[in-house]
This record gives C-alpha cells, sequence and structure tokens, in this order.
C-alpha cells in the first residue's frame, strides 16, 4: 500500500513567512516564466478565493488580485524543502520518493512537488490506517502545507488518487477517475478524449493489443504501473550524513523579533527532519543573508544532542537578542554536524521522583550559554592531584567518568588568593595536611572545615612554613562550601 502527497502550491508553500502565519495565508502569486510569459504557478488562499489559478498568466492574476504581493519562483528554495519533507516522510516508511512532476494546466505545464511513500508495512506500527492517516494530516497541518492525499496499492495508483478533482471521485476507486488523475502526455490525453474515453475504467477494460497499437507502447506501460503489474521505476530519497538547507523568506525581515516567528516553522521543520531519521544533533549554524553584504552567523552549541524544536528555538532567540541585524534578511541557512542516532530513553521507568529533573539541566545550560556567550559556562573536573589549585581543570564538557582522588571534603568554590578568615571561628573538622614537594615552593599547610558566626562553611588553612613556634595560631580563607 502507497501514500501519494501532490503539493500543489509548494513553490509559495514551502517558504518561510516574517509574520506569525503560514505562506499559503497571504495574498501572495509565485510566477515563472513559460515561452516568454510570466505565469502564476502558485498562490495563497485569498488570491484563490478570488479568482486566481494556477497557470493563469500573471496579467490576468493581477485583474483578480490586484493588491497581491508578486514573488518569482526559486527552485533551489523548492527542492531544499523538497529534501527536508523527504526526511519526515522517513518516519513512516523507508520507501520515499520525492520529486517535482510537470502538470498540464490550462494548456501550461505546471510543476508541482510530491511525495511518494510505501505505508502498508507501517500500519500495524501505527494502529492501523485511519490512526497512520490521521497523524500523517495532522504534520502537515501542522508544518502548513496545502496538499491532496490518496492512497493505492501502487505508487502510480496512489499519485492517480491524489490527482482525484473530489473525495466523490476516490470513492468510486480506480475505475471511477477522470483520465486527467492519469497525467498522461498532452498528445495521449487528445487522443483518448477524441475516441469518447472519459474514465480510468474505461481505458482499463481495452485489450492490451489494442491499447499499444492505438495509443503507444509507452501508454501500456504506464497503464501496467497503474496497477503494479511492472516495477514502478521511482528512485528513493536517502538520508543525508548531515543536515542542510536554506529557507527562503516571503520577504525581508529586519529585526530580530521579526525573525523569532521564522526561526518557528524553520525549527519546527528540522525537528520534524530529525523524527523521521531518528536522529539528533549537537551544533547547529545558522547564517542569515542580505542583500549585498556578508551573511550574519550564528553557532549553537547544545550541551547534549537534541531534536526538540522548542528547546533550538529559545536557545535560537537568546543568541538573537546579543546580535544587531547590518540589514534586513532574505534568506537563511542552516548546517548541522552529523547526525547522531536518537538515543531512546528507557530510564523513566526506574527514575527516582527526586531526580525527575536531571534531564532538564542540559537545556538550561543552553540557554545560559546562548545568553552568556558559549565559554561563559564550563564544568570543573577533578585531576589527580593533591594541591587544591591543581586539583581541578574547567573544560567544556561533563566528564566521561568522576576521578575522585581524595576522601577530604573540598569546596567546588576556591578563592584565587587565600585572605584571612574572620574572626571567632568554630574548627569542625581537621587537619589535612598538604605539602608541596621539596623542588617546589615550600608550602606546609593544616586544613580545617570551619564555621564563621554568618553561618558560613569555610575551609581554612594555618600557614605552617611560616608560623613560629608559640605564636596564636592564624587562619587564612581558602574556599567556600555550598
Amino acid at each position: 500500500m502507497w501514500l501519494a502527497l501532490r503539493l500543489p502550491h509548494w513553490a509559495l508553500d514551502s517558504r518561510a513567512d516574517g509574520a506569525d502565519r503560514q505562506p499559503g495565508t497571504s495574498p501572495t502569486l509565485v510566477v515563472a516564466e513559460q515561452r516568454g510569459k510570466r505565469h502564476v504557478v502558485a498562490a495563497g488562499t485569498p488570491t484563490l478565493e478570488q479568482g486566481v489559478r494556477r497557470g493563469m498568466l500573471l496579467a490576468d492574476a493581477r485583474m483578480r488580485a490586484p493588491d497581491a504581493q508578486v514573488l518569482a519562483r526559486h527552485i533551489a528554495g523548492e527542492r531544499a524543502a523538497l529534501e527536508r519533507l523527504g526526511g519526515w516522510a522517513w518516519h513512516y516508511s523507508s520507501q520515499v520518493h520525492i520529486a517535482r512532476s510537470g502538470e498540464t494546466i490550462a494548456g501550461e505545464t505546471v510543476e508541482c512537488a510530491r511525495v511518494v511513500f510505501e505505508i502498508g508495512a507501517s500500519l500495524r506500527l501505527f494502529g492501523g490506517r485511519q490512526r497512520l492517516l490521521a497523524r500523517i494530516r495532522a504534520d502537515l497541518d501542522r508544518m502548513g502545507y496545502r496538499y491532496t492525499l490518496g492512497v493505492g496499492d501502487s505508487p502510480h495508483a496512489a499519485l492517480a488518487f491524489a490527482r482525484a478533482p473530489s473525495p466523490e471521485h476516490r470513492k468510486q476507486g480506480l475505475a471511477g477517475l477522470p483520465l486527467a488523475c492519469l497525467n498522461l502526455d498532452a498528445q495521449t490525453t487528445l487522443s483518448l478524449k477524441a475516441s469518447g474515453l472519459r474514465l480510468t475504467g474505461e481505458l482499463l477494460a481495452l485489450p492490451p493489443a489494442t491499447l499499444a497499437r492505438r495509443y503507444g507502447k509507452h501508454t501500456l506501460d504506464d497503464l501496467e504501473r497503474l496497477r503494479g503489474r511492472r516495477p514502478h521505476g521511482l528512485d528513493f530519497y536517502t538520508l543525508p550524513q548531515r543536515y542542510g538547507t536554506r529557507h527562503e523568506l516571503t520577504g525581508a525581515v529586519e529585526t530580530t523579533q521579526g525573525l523569532v516567528f521564522v526561526l518557528r516553522r524553520v525549527f519546527a521543520e528540522l525537528a520534524a527532519f530529525l523524527q523521521g531519521a531518528d536522529a539528533t544533533i549537537q551544533t547547529l549554524q545558522l547564517k542569515l543573508f542580505h542583500d549585498d553584504l556578508p551573511p550574519t552567523r550564528l553557532m549553537l552549541r547544545l550541551a547534549a544532542p537534541s531534536r526538540d524544536a522548542t528547546h533550538l528555538e529559545r536557545v535560537a532567540n537568546e543568541r538573537l537578542a546579543r546580535v544587531t541585524l547590518a540589514a534586513p534578511v532574505l534568506e537563511i541557512a542552516l548546517a548541522s554536524d552529523r547526525l547522531r542516532r536518537f538515543e531512546h530513553d528507557q530510564t523513566p521507568l526506574w527514575r527516582d521522583a527526586d531526580n525527575a529533573g536531571i534531564e532538564q539541566w542540559p537545556a538550561v545550560l543552553d540557554r545560559l550559554r546562548a545568553r552568556l556567550g558559549h565559554d561563559a559556562v564550563g564544568w570543573l573536573h577533578n585531576v589527580d592531584d593533591h594541591r587544591p589549585e591543581q586539583s581541578s581543570t574547567r573544560c567544556d564538557r561533563p566528564a566521561a567518568t568522576t576521578n575522585a582522588h581524595t576522601n577530604a571534603p573540598r569546596p567546588m568554590w576556591l578563592l584565587d588568593v587565600p585572605e584571612r578568615a574572620p574572626a571567632d571561628l568554630t574548627l569542625i573538622t581537621g587537619p589535612e595536611r598538604i605539602e608541596t614537594g621539596w623542588w617546589q615552593h615550600s608550602i606546609r599547610r593544616d586544613y580545617f572545615r570551619a564555621r564563621d558566626r554568618q553561618g558560613r562553611l569555610l575551609w581554612v588553612y594555618r600557614d605552617l612554613a611560616h608560623a613560629q613556634s608559640g605564636d596564636t595560631p592564624v587562619y587564612y580563607m581558602h574556599g567556600l562550601f555550598g
């Protein structure tokens, strides 16, 4: 069983909008030049309601929708968006075909995007056909794509059902579909109509020899593929090793606040791709392209691999708060590090309620780094050295293993320069003798845990190397316990 998605207004729906809306809901036209004339290849819903149709000349479309924004078609952006949608479809099937195909509309060939994937093997996993289709429709509606959907026993049958003009035609089965749903070449379609054929069932009822003789062997081959009797011949989409794409904007975005709405959709599509690929990323570079100026670069480094759109959006917004745009943004490009396989967490069944929030720490650290700078947040790692100043080091990532080289309590907060401890200390534990080697500076100290009048828990020492016998003990504060 195969599912086909036909995306007739892909030239517009694949773009990101600078406002908090989907591109298809704006009064917009996307045009392309064919034989010296500009034709409409995609339109927003408001312009369709005004009578604009795909394949219409731009001059005629302007008469019906004079206030519509006109955009030139960019094939590269459509291809990039189709690759993202192919990654999303991998969530439901490993046999995914993506392409842009030509359809004859009003005598002109107009391209539209299509995605075809096998769903028969996934029905049980997703709870049956109806639940699977409902989930696919919910995903597409959330991403803001306008589409028609068809299901058939072969890829070409699914595409024919996706081209059906109404749900009533789909209910009649393959035989009840108009011949236009087969998307045969123009000459064959005219010849079939001249013969009085209107429905697919009438064509399928003809003997194969008659079909080949009157309409060509290629027509017979198309019908055999339609019924699943010949190999479909479709090439399948393969997942890339890294995520790289470009998002065209329907209009220039002048402020970072405006980019917030754009990035919401950008990261939603990224999350859909990663979920389909069952993958995560840990580093993501954003490029904001301007007109006649170098792009603005933002690097997002995460504390742990993630595919959460909300988390990525929050980290990006924190970084944008520290950025001043040199010029309006026309396009956004994303490039990730190598895709990492998503590690499915099996521990929630056994996790203690007291530790339920531990997994949220990477998200908090990412936001702190985005706001304060990447180098402003780090981890302290234990080092196998008994000297306090040398017993820890700052690193960019958490330690893989913990090396506790001493059982004595040591504070994590050490003063850069020890200072005189306050008077009236109450010594709690100690002493712990710490000495350096003879080849180093002569240091001999006795360390104590002590509490001062304010109730702070301090780490203090007596300097034995310079103390004289009979002197009153003098303590210096070297660190504080949390």
